[in-house]
């Protein structure tokens, strides 16, 4: 329940508050009511402090008396002012509208003198258009008159006179008379130009169709022509038709060859200059003879007004088309006839002092032109020799050729194919695949050849294998470029051959190396033996090498002393490189060429080969013939660059193929699917199909190849594409984990199967001993075919017993195949676990180390 608070209390606190804003502090008062017998005590306290309030603002207005009654002076003072300037702005506006008035005024009075002015000046202008139409009028009836009279140059002479005058009327066309005067001049100015060209045809006549010019008047009548005409803006104009037609009917006609055979002839009659009918053979003498008649022709029937202009237009004109028409035709393609062609030249330079006597110009292209003979005549030679090279690429390959290739080499008692060679020449049984890689890495000279039997080295045939020597050129191909470093050992270079690993069972020893030109000692007694293999290249790098051949021989015919002289000695140089663009574009063009035969890419191989060894052999001749002289090492043709590249598109060719059948081969081996559950349908019959589409294909590609590569080269090939079937062959069944006794049989009938291929590599000897029916003959797929000791072991160990398999590693030298790992592995697979396998895997362990 609230407290009771007395009224004057709650009055007092309602006070505070209106006053001072404060509230009252007793929490009684806070939360008492405010009952109505309280609100007369409020209002008494309220009313109380209002009239103390106004005490105190009287008192306070009582003490600025005297500041109120100031301001009061200064607003009254502020409105006289204001009603002071309020009577002056009226009258400054009232005497503005006066001067406005005063204004308009002079406006007024402007316009009328305007108007007045412009009356003056218009009766002034009439008069003067008066006078001029009567001024005009009276130009065009005189010369009018003139013209009626047949004085035409003294009616030309008179409109170009009075020109400014009948000029003037164009200065105003809203007057009806100058637009007819107008109309008046520019048929005056019709007729005169019409009349004018046909003086100008009159006196000169030009028949395109009959190939004749006439000129029919005396020459001040055409020079006066000349004048009238180049006074009315014509001259120039009809100066060019005329060069026009003159080119028509002349010119072209006279240069332009009939058949090949006859000539037509300039002829003179009366004063007509015509082209007569083809009736002469071919002449220089006479072709420049004729464009000095027609020089002279137009330099004395012309006015020099004429000539002139007509020689700037026709002048160059005119040696142009010598040069494209004659000229550029005539330098000869054969050297034999350049001594023929000096008289063309010292025409050439004759005629162009006719020119310059004349003024003529044309001059720069002829003497240009002389001087450009050697690069003209270079430019035909190639355009000759690249147009040999496309018909050669449009006859197709053409006939084979069986190429020989013959390499001789010092080899020393110790070398197998000194001990092997009494009796029969098997040294192919002593290549191995990095045998036949190693011509990169010896300075070889090859030789391909019918009968020759010039001593080389035979580093390609794999008899110099052994310690590298640091002073031979070149290095082995790394193993990843088998496909570009097989048949014969191309390489890329950049490696020394320790990536190569030979096969264990080869017996060769290093044969005798030449370093420097010095043959190394060896112990024991030494011989020479040469080898052979015959290839089969088309007709297209045949004919490549008879076009270089051509080059060489006119480049010495060139550099002989009494050609000296000769107008073409200059593109010498440039004759010499003519072999390498030959080189370029076959290289360029031989890929397609040879795509249309399935051994493209190995004749393209094969073509390289030749052709790189031509170009040895022509290098050394030239150098042996020409020596260090500097008069002849001008004459020099070199050959490196382009040997280096014709042997590394040979081998890109080649690796290109290699790669195309390895990957045949791999999809067809994919069919396997490694291998596994090779004994259960389907899968026996997809591996049964790998295998046998696997042998197929080697034997097909034997058979395409055979005629083709050299058979070492062939071997190699063959050996390569088998190394890539049994190396993935050993991956999957190594990699079997479980190989039940069916399965073992199955897979001991495939690597039977591939064996098979060895039949595949039989030297030339041996190849006879077989068709003869011996069987004794020693195959070689070991030589080109690294795994290929492994992969018949794998085959002997699918199908041995655990002591077979622990005699052939003790006895039977499957440790040089295989480690220890491996062995294990395979016996494992093969075998279930037992005593006996847990004993033989030890014994094999044990004996490993």
């Amino acid at each position: 329940m609230p407290s009771r608070v007395p009224a004057r209390q709650l009055g007092e606190a309602i006070l505070n508050a209106a006053q001072s804003g404060t509230y009252p502090e007793s929490e009684d008062i806070i939360s008492a009511d405010f009952p109505p017998p309280a609100f007369p005590q409020a209002l008494k306290l309220l009313e109380g402090a209002r009239e103390e309030a106004k005490i105190r603002v009287r008192k306070s207005s009582k003490s600025s008396a005297q500041d109120i009654d100031g301001w009061i002076l200064q607003a009254k003072q502020l409105r006289t002012d204001i009603e002071t300037a309020q009577s002056s702005a009226a009258d400054i506006l009232a005497k503005a509208a006066r001067d406005e008035e005063l204004r308009q005024g002079v406006r007024d009075a402007r316009s009328k003198l305007r108007l007045l002015e412009q009356e003056v000046a218009f009766n002034h202008d009439l008069a003067g258009a008066l006078e001029q139409v009567q001024t005009a009028r009276s130009s065009i009836g005189h010369i009018q008159d003139l013209l009626g009279q047949g004085h035409l140059f003294k009616a030309v002479e008179r409109f170009l006179r009075g020109e400014s005058e009948l000029g003037s009327l164009h200065s105003d066309g809203n007057i009806n008379a100058n637009s007819l005067l107008q109309h008046e001049v520019r048929e005056l100015h019709r007729e005169i130009v019409r009349d004018l060209t046909r003086g100008w045809h009159d006196v000169i006549r030009i028949d395109t169709q009959a190939f004749t010019v006439s000129l029919q008047d005396d020459l001040e009548h055409l020079s006066t022509l000349a004048q009238a005409l180049q006074g009315m803006g014509l001259l120039q104009g009809l100066i060019s038709e005329f060069a026009d037609k003159l080119e028509s009917a002349i010119v072209k006609p006279r240069l332009h060859l009939q058949a090949n055979i006859y000539d037509r002839l300039l002829i003179i009659e009366n004063e007509t200059l015509k082209v007569s009918e083809p009736c002469s053979p071919l002449d220089i003498n006479r072709l420049f003879s004729d464009m000095d008649t027609l020089l002279n022709f137009l330099q004395t029937r012309l006015p020099p007004s004429v000539v002139g202009p007509l020689s700037d237009i026709c002048g160059p004109r005119l040696a142009e088309s010598l040069i494209a028409t004659r000229l550029s035709s005539a330098v000869p393609q054969e050297i034999a006839a350049l001594k023929n062609f000096n008289n063309t030249r010292e025409e050439v330079y004759r005629f162009s002092e006719v020119m310059i006597s004349h003024s003529w110009p044309g001059v720069h292209q002829l003497r240009a032109w002389t001087n450009s003979i050697p690069h003209v005549w270079l430019e035909k030679r190639q355009r000759q020799s690249l147009d040999h090279v496309r018909q050669l690429l449009k006859r197709g390959f053409g006939d084979f050729r069986t190429v020989e290739r013959v390499e001789t080499q010092t080899v020393s008692q110790q070398d197998h194919l000194y001990q092997g060679n009494t009796g029969k020449d098997d040294w192919n049984a002593e290549w191995s695949d990095e045998e036949d890689r190693s011509l990169a890495n010896n300075d070889v000279r090859q030789q391909n050849t019918t009968g020759d039997d010039e001593e080389e080295d035979v580093s390609a045939w794999g008899l110099d294998e052994g310690d590298e020597d640091s002073d031979s050129k070149g290095a082995a191909p790394s193993a990843t470029d088998d496909d570009e470093a097989d048949a014969w050992g191309w390489g890329d270079g950049g490696n020394n051959g320790e990536d190569f690993e030979a096969p264990q069972h080869k017996t060769v020893n290093p044969a005798n190396r030449e370093v420097n030109g010095h043959v190394k000692s060896r112990r024991g007694s030494e011989r020479e033996m040469t080898l052979r293999e015959n290839y089969r290249i088309t007709s297209l790098p045949v004919g490549i090498l008879d076009l270089i051949n051509g080059v060489i021989s006119d480049v010495d015919t060139l550099g002989k002393q009494d050609s000296r002289e000769s107008s073409i000695m200059s593109a010498v140089p440039g004759l010499s490189n003519l072999p390498s663009l030959l080189l370029v574009m076959y290289r360029a063009s031989a890929s397609n060429f040879y795509s249309i035969n399935d051994s493209g890419l190995m004749y393209i191989y094969n073509g390289c080969l030749w052709l790189a060894d031509q170009l040895r052999q022509i290098t050394l001749a030239r150098t042996q013939r020409l020596g260090d002289s500097s008069t002849k090492a001008l004459r020099q043709i070199r050959f490196d660059e382009d040997i280096a590249a014709l042997e590394a598109f040979g081998r890109r060719s080649y690796g290109k193929e290699m790669d195309s059948q390895r990957t045949i081969i791999k999809d067809l081996l994919d069919g396997a699917q490694g291998f596994s559950n090779s004994t259960e349908p389907p899968f026996s019959q997809e591996c049964d199909l790998a295998v046998n589409s696997i042998v197929n294909r080697l034997r097909d590609i034997h058979k395409q190849w055979k005629s083709v590569l050299s058979h070492s080269a062939l071997l190699q090939s063959i050996g390569s594409l088998l190394s890539t079937v049994i190396d993935k062959v050993i991956i999957d069944i190594e990699d079997m984990n479980d190989i039940s006794e069916p399965e073992s049989q199955r897979l001991t009938a495939y690597c039977k199967q591939l064996i098979a291929l060895e039949d595949l590599f039989l030297s030339h000897q041996q190849l006879g001993s077989a068709h003869s029916g011996q069987q004794d003959a020693l195959h070689l797929p070991a030589v080109y075919a690294p795994g290929w000791f492994k992969f018949q072991f794998l085959s002997e160990i699918l199908d041995s017993s655990l002591v077979d398999i622990h005699y052939l590693w003790t006895e039977g030298g499957l440790q040089l195949e295989y480690d220890t790992e491996e062995v294990v592995d395979l016996i494992e697979a093969l075998f279930a676990d037992s005593e006996h396998r847990r004993k033989a895997i030890a014994e094999i362990r044990r004996s490993a180390r």
